[in-house]
């Protein structure tokens, strides 16, 4: 008996002394709309990486009176956070600096088999340009290898 009790008093205390984090549930129902309404404007911010600034989104909630700011402002924190966090993730858009001039033949497959080694990484397919022998022409076919193997790479 003695031991459930010492249990029990021991998790009464860490729960007590354990720092709560933001949750909608800490807002309550009347300002639930202000956490989500924060979290779809963190969201569109951190998926551009834009500056992290609740502020930049006007009046759409005064975020300086109460709870429904603060509400507000921890939505936004975590919508952020996450999408920043992906959008550091995505892979860059591919450097095509060795890649042949723009508007010449070489580079239009450059271009076809760059298109075609992006699809191919993102199906999980292996590195063979060859399959798509039905798209480039022999005296082409280096470029085509060439955009290919480089996006390929780039995707995978």
């Amino acid at each position: 008996m003695k031991f459930i009790l010492s249990l029990g008093l021991a998790v009464a205390v860490l729960w007590i002394i354990q720092p709560q984090e933001a949750r909608a549930a800490n807002c309550g129902i009347d300002f639930q709309h202000a956490y989500e309404k924060g979290v779809r404007d963190g969201r569109a911010d951190g998926a551009h990486l834009y500056e992290y600034n609740p502020m930049s989104h006007g009046r759409k909630v005064a975020m300086k009176w109460g709870e429904r700011g603060t509400c507000y402002r921890q939505g936004y924190d975590i919508g952020y956070q996450n999408a920043a966090a992906d959008a550091q993730k995505r892979p860059s858009r591919p450097s095509h600096d060795n890649a042949p001039t723009a508007g010449s033949n070489e580079r239009a497959y450059y271009d076809d088999g760059c298109h075609e080694g992006t699809g191919d990484a993102q199906m999980n397919m292996s590195m063979a340009y060859q399959r798509h022998s039905d798209m480039y022409d022999s005296r082409f076919e280096p470029y085509f290898k060439q955009g290919y193997d480089h996006c390929w790479e780039m995707f995978r």
